[in-house]
């Protein structure tokens, strides 16, 4: 009983010390967005002579002048339809792309996919060159052709998720549909592709995050047009507006947020089935 007790109140001060760390993790990986929220109602000078200072009262003017000098509706509507199109984009053409991989067992389906694979390990620091290149070349210097510059840079990683996903769906499924006349996109889109729902919800958030908050490759292609871009227009070469800058953050980080809570219950799940199949 004595060594029970003992190993009972080690394991509630492990659990304690845990928590206790676990807490100040939290708080440092939070304390920059409430930084944020915190100067987005404050005036200029107020934040230039005391950064880290409280609001001595709620000033909206940094949301006014964030909303009109960014041409917020404008570049929110631009912005959303890049990610939605993007992310879209990569989910259908990567699952099809890794479903194929993941049942031809053949030499050249395991090539693609290392392949693939391997493009993971490449930095976009080196290839943002070409990329730019290729972009012209290709008449892509828009807004709207970041659609398929996306979907050629977010293709790799989702098929790598897909395929380790699509190998643990039963074959017995598909070969049933076989037997009953079903084609291969029959079987694809009806039998799996709805049993990837909690994989597809884990990339439409992990690529949606990216390409909203993307800067380097709208920089690069359209030159304006996404919010990331607008926000420049607080940073001065002579004269940085910090109060509006944190604003306009403040007010592009609400949707991605709200998209990232409606799926989070979606990558619990992926998680959780994904440790069972394990």
């Amino acid at each position: 009983m004595k060594e029970n007790k003992l190993l009972s109140k080690k394991m509630n001060t492990t659990q304690t010390v845990l928590c206790v760390v676990l807490a100040i993790f939290a708080l440092i990986f939070v304390y920059p967005l409430v930084f944020v929220v915190i100067n987005s109602f404050r005036p200029n000078a107020d934040i230039i002579i005391n950064p880290s200072g409280l609001p001595k009262k709620i000033f909206f003017a940094n949301y006014a002048q964030a909303w009109t000098q960014m041409h917020f509706p404008r570049v929110f509507i631009l912005t959303l339809f890049v990610t939605v199109f993007g992310t879209a984009g990569i989910i259908l053409t990567s699952a099809m792309c890794a479903y194929g991989l993941a049942r031809a067992e053949t030499k050249l389906g395991m090539i693609l996919y290392v392949f693939f694979s391997f493009s993971l390990v490449i930095p976009f620091q080196i290839i943002m060159v070409p990329i730019g290149v290729l972009a012209s070349d290709l008449h892509l210097m828009s807004v709207p052709g970041l659609v398929p510059m996306y979907w050629g840079l977010g293709c790799p990683t989702a098929i790598f998720m897909f395929h380790g996903f699509i190998k643990s769906v039963p074959r017995e499924l598909e070969e049933s549909a076989a037997i009953d006349g079903a084609n291969r996109f029959y079987i694809f889109f009806k039998i799996v592709f709805p049993l990837l729902k909690t994989i597809i919800a884990t990339i439409a958030v992990i690529d949606a995050l990216w390409i909203w908050n993307d800067f380097l490759l709208p920089l690069i292609v359209a030159k304006e047009g996404t919010i990331q871009l607008a926000q420049m227009r607080f940073n001065g070469q002579f004269m940085k507006e910090y109060g509006p800058m944190c604003a306009s953050l403040t007010i592009s980080s609400i949707p991605i947020i709200a998209f990232y809570l409606s799926l989070q219950k979606y990558i619990i799940k992926g998680i959780a089935a994904g440790a069972v199949k394990g």
